[in-house]
């Protein structure tokens, strides 16, 4: 049975208007990963307040838009942002044992919606992979190291994200 992929951004700490404009890029970049996963019949993305908890299924990611690394929702949980503290190039991380996913809205340049809504889509593939940063390997576009938000997503990001949209992920997502 077709089912639905949701992406949430749950805004603890960015501009809203930048996430507003986030979100609607997002819901153009999703179209395509539902074309190469047919399991999926849509998929959208949903802007929720800090104080919303979204209820997932077993297939939906949310990612935590903080301030800054010091309000970072992985660590705050016990998880280590050392790498982000380091490179302030890196504008998002995943933990994947804690099952969070957050992007920093300090690092985005003049608090670029196409910044945003690309750190998103990158975090998402992390989590749906289950891979740390062997997950840029042989990518291009929004999945590679250094990530370029410049257009949309490659066709080889899109087949890289469709095929693991279907993993089941038990996100932390009251947080």
């Amino acid at each position: 049975m077709a089912t639905n992929f949701t992406l949430y951004v749950k805004n603890k700490g960015g501009s809203a208007e930048s996430a507003k404009k986030a979100i609607l890029l997002l819901q153009g970049y999703l179209p395509a990963l539902i074309e190469r996963n047919k399991a999926f019949a849509s998929a959208d993305a949903v802007l929720v307040d800090d104080k919303t908890t979204p209820v997932l299924l077993d297939t939906d990611v949310v990612v935590y838009v903080v301030s800054r690394v010091g309000k970072s929702v992985i660590s705050e949980k016990g998880g280590d942002v050392s790498q982000a503290f380091a490179n302030g190039n890196i504008l998002g991380l995943t933990d994947l044992n804690l099952k969070i996913c957050e992007v920093y809205f300090d690092r985005m340049y003049e608090g670029s919606p196409k910044e945003l809504a690309g750190a998103c889509y990158h975090e998402a593939a992390h989590i749906k992979s289950n891979m740390d940063d062997k997950m840029h390997d042989d990518q291009n576009g929004f999945l590679k190291g250094g990530p370029d938000y410049n257009g949309t997503p490659t066709d080889k990001n899109n087949d890289f994200l469709a095929k693991h949209l279907g993993r089941k992920v038990s996100m932390n997502s009251g947080l």
